[in-house]
């Protein structure tokens, strides 16, 4: 390749696209974001590498530059890109030293062919939370490379780019004005959180980056009977170890939806650290609606509650004609408490997009968690939670609609009246469940963040038997509520719950 013509040390590497075009780039930050196995850390080492080499001597004829590569853990660091370097800089006879302490270095001093000698430094450093800025602030140096950024906070980013272009000093320069002639930050990652600030960055790209999104490993197929195949334009397929066949393809049928969408497509998801709710009846293509869901002002419209010490959340849904649920707009509030979540946030959206003279009390199922019906340290003023939206003094929603209990609390049962719409269909074919686009919580829920946690055993995976309480829980607690009372056949529901508990007939004879 060109960057290398004339360089006095070759590097057996061939770079992908992407590749080249990093290479090419003079960008002060580059980022290269794809699927597992595209080798995107390869060419951010090999990057490096020849940073490194081009090097301007100083006085004493020394390519000299320091770099710092950072991930989230020393083991992290240590079994992947730290192996990798060693590797690449392996060939020719390099003279390499190494550190397997941490921080980790790789010293790299040879006498090159044009006569001046390398002298670069490659420091490896775990960085995982705020604490451990302070141990980067410590460091001077050329440049620096962020392996997968996705799994970190944006702040390490700012951290790292602030420690760059301070090696070497400009004592130690031919020119004093331009000590440092090579400098970049490069960050490699797989697709993180569609939400994260990855994905902000490809929205709108900052001044003096480049970016770059690899093609996918794999494509839709139905043709397949896993409904996967290769993608022709994927890259680093001839460098993986066991063939792209083995590593992609014979893997699909083992993961989920959202799994193969992040790991193997390169799109920006959710990826779950316990086994989703719905995985094996929620599909994004077909059951996020393709335009904005309007509801009908001549149907009956429900709000579900779920209520939370500071994790409240309210959602809107809509039952046509044919028996599709459609969820139109859910709400979530964090540490502002039930009141103020109500009066603040609710109200004023109801008032807008869902005003009292179109959708007067009759026309209004309003259902809540019925763990709402203790005190939970409220006020001796207020009974309950639904005291507190029901209150006709305050004028939340006293004067509007009154919102009681759901008929259960019993999770497996809300789950299944969810997946029962999921799983089934309307006289004309289509789902039985359609979510607005603009839902990103509940979408990102449905697809991997909404699952039972992993168990730390060993063995066989398993997993608890409700779904994990975070983020996604209570918004997903809303859908459920809604589910329960909008489904056509309860009793039915009853009999394929699996286990009908003390528990649950006391909840339907108290409700």
């Amino acid at each position: 390749m060109s960057r290398f013509a004339g360089a006095p040390v070759v590097v057996r590497y061939e770079p992908s696209p992407t590749g080249l075009q990093l290479h090419r780039s003079d960008a002060d930050t580059r980022l290269v974001m794809g699927p597992v196995g595209s080798g995107k850390s390869t060419m951010m080492i090999n990057e490096l590498i020849m940073l490194a080499v081009l090097q301007c001597p100083d006085k004493w004829n020394q390519r000299t530059s320091k770099w710092l590569i950072v991930r989230e853990t020393y083991p992290q660091l240590r079994n992947t890109v730290f192996e990798s370097f060693k590797m690449w800089l392996r060939p020719n006879g390099t003279t390499v030293r190494y550190t397997e302490s941490a921080p980790m270095r790789i010293r790299w001093t040879d006498r090159l062919a044009d006569g001046t000698k390398m002298n670069a430094e490659f420091i490896f450093l775990a960085v995982s939370k705020p604490e451990d800025y302070e141990n980067v602030k410590s460091f001077e140096i050329t440049g620096a490379f962020i392996n997968e950024a996705g799994a970190m906070d944006h702040d390490v980013i700012s951290v790292v780019n602030s420690r760059i272009g301070r090696f070497p000093p400009p004592v130690d320069a031919v020119d004093e004005d331009n000590p440092i002639t090579q400098t970049a930050l490069l960050i490699d990652s797989n697709p993180p959180d569609e939400e994260s600030w990855m994905a902000g960055i490809f929205k709108s790209v900052p001044k003096h980056w480049d970016v770059w999104r690899q093609p996918p490993a794999v494509l839709p197929d139905p043709k397949t009977e896993d409904g996967w195949k290769l993608n022709p334009k994927g890259e680093n397929f001839k460098y993986l170890g066991v063939g792209p066949q083995k590593y992609y393809l014979d893997k699909v049928s083992a993961m989920t939806r959202e799994q193969i969408r992040v790991l193997f497509e390169g799109n920006f998801g959710v990826t779950s650290h316990g086994k989703a709710v719905y995985r094996r009846q929620y599909n994004d293509d077909q059951h996020v609606a393709n335009s904005k869901l309007k509801a009908v002002k001549s149907q009956k419209i429900y709000f579900g509650w779920d209520f939370g010490k500071g994790g409240e959340a309210f959602t809107i849904a809509q039952v046509t004609r044919t028996g599709q649920l459609r969820v139109l707009a859910s709400l979530v509030a964090d540490n502002i408490g039930l009141h103020d979540f109500a009066k603040n946030m609710v109200r004023p959206y109801l008032d807008k997009h869902y005003p009292k003279k179109d959708w007067p009390m009759k026309m209004i199922i309003s259902i809540g968690d019925p763990s709402g019906k203790g005190s939970h340290g409220l006020s001796k003023d207020t009974l309950n939670y639904f005291d507190v939206l029901n209150n006709s003094k305050d004028g939340i929603f006293g004067d509007w609609f009154t919102t009681r209990p759901a008929k259960s609390n019993h999770i497996e049962l809300r789950v299944n009246a969810v997946r029962y719409f999921l799983t089934n269909s309307t006289p004309t074919g289509g789902p039985s469940f359609q979510l607005n686009r603009e839902c990103g919580i509940l979408r990102r829920g449905f697809n991997a963040g909404y699952a039972y946690k992993r168990m730390q055993v060993s063995g066989e995976a398993r997993y608890r038997d409700k779904p994990d309480k975070n983020d996604f829980s209570h918004p997903h607690d809303t859908v459920q509520y809604i589910a329960l009372e909008a489904h056509p056949k309860y009793n039915e529901l009853l009999k394929h719950t699996s286990f009908v508990t003390r528990e649950v007939v006391d909840s339907i004879i108290n409700y």
